[in-house]
Parts: structure tokens; sequence; C-alpha cells
């Protein structure tokens, strides 16, 4: 990570790499459990792969792909969150908090109104449009990290979310191969019929632990990573976003 850190900053590396490095971890452990040099491999493999703009490319690639499945999402959810926990017929934020945010968006963004409810019934389209402006401006009046250091890692929560689900197809691919070729080396040894090609039952155990956790990941994958999964995260992050008006 460290070699990351000289080249990306900490969004780029939590939201974007981050998932690619938890899709593939099981099939690393399963590399380093069965063949332990492959330890410095994946060590100077990732140098090579920084010199030569694979991991920009990777980067760019899962940031699409979060950006295509965030569309899909918010078109299932009827908006982006950060639209809908402003409208009046939303339920998430009661009906007091809200009109206290609707009133601080009024005093700190010049010549703008919030809809009311009757406007927002009248002309819906237009009423997300001013919703959408308003997270524009909390976007950027929250663009400090430290001053607003939860609505940063909220976020951050959401991104990693998001792409995760958006490469949930490859993770799943990788936690199946893993668990077969945890298997393929496992079984002989259960069955009392393999050799260790190690030469250490140390590494055999870690091999089976390899295999545990190889299930674990293909069934976090089948169960845990989905739509609620990411939903939650977004909503998190833009009751944070908006949350800062209280204390300002």
């Amino acid at each position: 990570m460290s070699e990351l850190s000289k080249y990306f900053d900490h969004y780029t590396i939590q939201a974007q790499f981050m998932p690619a490095f938890f899709s593939v971890l099981p099939y690393i452990l399963t590399m380093i459990a069965w063949c332990p040099n492959a330890k410095s491999i994946i060590g100077g493999a990732l140098t090579i792969l920084i010199s030569f703009g694979v991991m920009a490319f990777i980067s760019s690639l899962i940031s699409n792909y979060g950006n295509k499945r965030q569309e899909k999402l918010y078109k299932l959810w009827g908006a982006a969150p950060s639209t809908l926990i402003l409208r009046h017929s939303n339920q998430v934020l009661s009906k007091y908090t809200k009109a206290r945010y609707h009133k601080w968006l009024n005093n700190h963004i010049a010549d703008f109104k919030m809809p009311s409810l009757e406007e927002e019934k009248n002309d819906p389209e237009d009423a997300d449009q001013k919703y959408s402006s308003a997270c524009d401006y909390f976007r950027e009046f929250t663009r400090d990290k430290k001053k607003f250091s939860k609505v940063y890692h909220d976020l951050v929560a959401y991104g990693f979310a998001r792409n995760l689900l958006s490469i949930q197809k490859f993770g799943l691919f990788i936690a199946v191969l893993s668990a077969v070729i945890n298997a393929y080396f496992i079984l002989p040894f259960v069955q009392g019929e393999g050799t260790n090609i190690i030469g250490s039952v140390s590494i055999n155990l870690y091999g089976i632990g390899t295999g545990i956790v190889s299930v674990i990941f293909l069934l976090a994958f089948l169960f845990i990573v989905n739509e609620d999964f990411v939903k939650e995260r977004a909503f998190r992050y833009v009751r944070s976003l908006y949350e800062t008006c209280e204390i300002n």
C-alpha cells in the first residue's frame, strides 16, 4: 500500500483499488499457501504494474464500472439518494429535520429556493433538479476532508461498496477458482494419499485455512455484496453530507 500511496490518492486506493484487492484476496492467499515463493513475486509484480500504468488503467476501469452500476441503482431506487432524501414525499428524514435542511439551503445559496410540498407535487422534475443542485452545493461545501472527515469517510465507504458490487461477478469467479484449487490440494491429504509438496505441516493447515476463506468470500459475494449493501452505505453518506448544515 505504501507503494501505491506514492502515485495515487487516498480515495483512489480505498474506493477503487481495495474492491479489486478484496476480490482477488482468496486467490493470493491460495498462491501463498501452496507456493510460498509467490509472496515475493506478488510484491515485484505490483511495482511493475504501477510503473507501466496498469494500476492507473485498473483504477479507471473500476471507476467506470462503478459509475455505470450507480446509474442503474439510481433508476431502480427512483433517483439518487441525495435527491430522494430531500423530497417532501420521502420519509427517511423527519419532516422537521428536512425543514431545517431546506431552510439552511435557502439561506446559504444565493438566488435559490427549495421547492415547497405543492411545488414538488405540481412539477416533480423541476423539484428534483433543485434537490440535485442542492447536493452539488453540499459536495463543494464539504470538500475539506479534515474539517468534514465523517462525510469523507462515509463517501469512501460508499465508493468501496458501489465499486465492489460492480465487480461482483469477478469476485465470485475468483472465490470459486480459489476454492477449487484449494480442494485439489487438500483432498489428497484428507484421504491420506497426498504428498506434502511444501514439506511443512503448517503450510497444509494454512492451505485448509485459505480453502475456508475462499468459501467465506464466495458466500459474501453471493449474499452480502448486493444492492441493499450499497444502498445502506449510500444513504449513510448522504445523511452525513446533509448533517453538516446542523453545525454550520
